[in-house]
């Protein structure tokens, strides 16, 4: 599967609609069933540059066509999106 950039797009404006207090991967979930979400601390994702910010969170793109999941800059390796909350 790939991650289009509408995708990626929608997926920025439906976490910049969410709540700070929400839990935004129900909703993402729904809309993307296809896509893999996940969610994680930032500490996480450390040495690892986001593809974009949106909504208070760093979004990776995550390339799970193994079994072992990596994060790629390539939309088109990915399917999915890890979602980390940004460092302050």
């Amino acid at each position: 599967m790939t991650v289009s950039d509408q995708q990626l797009s929608d997926v920025c404006t439906l976490l910049q609609r969410t709540g700070p207090a929400e839990n935004p991967l129900p909703g993402l979930r729904a809309a993307f069933p296809g896509m893999v979400f996940t969610r994680c601390d930032a500490s996480d994702m450390d040495g690892e540059t986001p593809a974009m910010h949106a909504g208070g969170y760093d979004l990776y793109l995550v390339d799970n066509a193994d079994h072992c999941w990596r994060i790629t800059a390539d939309p088109q390796r990915a399917g999915g999106v890890v979602l980390a909350a940004h460092k302050d």
